[in-house]
């Protein structure tokens, strides 16, 4: 039996468009998620629910969640980590590809870090600022005239991303608007910290083989797979406790401990079925938008 070729032009054409679509969407895809713009919205995200949970406001603060967690971590991908190729293949293969967009992405966040305090009437943000940036570039590349990086330090790597952002999500809105820290921003403070933490030992879990090949020490390389799972196991079981407590004291909805313990297990049963990196890097970042999309079903 012959095989069948389209009968018409037109029919050649759709064929060519239909076969076409899938490629298109998925680089479209892959480019928005390596370029780290669903890291930076969930981040966002759950910024905005830490304030409604404090009851300030965080219009005068996404703007720079979003363009600093975009200035940060697409100028530490423009520099190649040895660990890469190991542990994320599908971001070392797409470096080259994508390393213009990274560029840009830079200079435009780099921009509206800079500008946007000067909008808001916050001139004084601009020096910690330009600290707290000049620092984290040093996350992946070696000091100048020396070879030690940031995510060198012992174990410590695995807890310093959730500790600057949940400073930043957090305890910086809070300072801010002149509250105190109290009893309610540090719960508030414990949940997203937590919350950060098991995005992030997902994150080590996944790149285990790569970082113990390149010597380095993280909490996940120091307690291997199986004790990691179980460290995540209780750090999940604490955020579903301290979601309990913030829908008794009526700053979260009840909706929002069923969300968030359902979307951990999700979370453990998928580092039980040995995923891939970037749908687990995918599943661990889809946990932090959890919190505002229950926020937004509660209205």
């Amino acid at each position: 039996m012959g095989l069948h070729h389209p009968r018409s032009t037109g029919e050649r054409r759709t064929l060519l468009r239909r076969s076409g679509r899938p490629n298109w969407f998925r680089s479209l895809s892959i480019s928005i998620y390596l370029l780290e713009l669903v890291g930076a919205s969930a981040i966002t995200a759950l910024g905005c629910v830490a304030c409604n949970f404090m009851q300030v406001g965080w219009s005068r603060s996404a703007p720079l969640w979003f363009a600093g967690y975009l200035l940060v971590y697409n100028a530490d991908r423009l520099y190649l980590d040895p660990a890469d190729r190991l542990n994320t293949p599908m971001r070392f293969n797409w470096s080259l590809r994508l390393r213009s967009g990274r560029t840009s992405l830079v200079w435009l966040s780099g921009a509206i870090v800079a500008i946007w305090p000067l909008l808001t009437g916050r001139s004084w943000l601009l020096v910690p600022l330009a600290v707290v940036f000049g620092t984290l570039c040093f996350y992946s590349r070696p000091l100048p005239g020396g070879r030690f990086r940031l995510k060198d330090l012992p174990y410590l790597k695995s807890l310093l991303a959730p500790a600057t952002i949940a400073l930043s999500l957090v305890s910086w809105p809070a300072l801010e608007s002149g509250n105190v820290p109290r009893w309610k921003e540090w719960l508030v403070f414990l949940w997203v910290f937590l919350l950060l933490t098991i995005n992030a030992l997902v994150f080590d879990y996944r790149d285990i083989a790569g970082d113990k090949l390149t010597g380095i020490r993280t909490i996940p390389v120091l307690l291997g797979p199986r004790w990691t799972g179980g460290l995540l196991a209780i750090l999940s079981g604490i955020v579903v406790i301290l979601s309990i407590a913030l829908s008794w004291l009526r700053l979260a909805a009840p909706l929002m401990t069923i969300a968030l313990t359902l979307g951990c297990a999700v979370l453990l049963f998928s580092l039980r079925g040995r995923m891939s990196p970037t749908p687990l890097s995918v599943l661990a970042d889809l946990l932090l938008f959890l919190p505002a999309a229950v926020e937004w079903l509660g209205r």
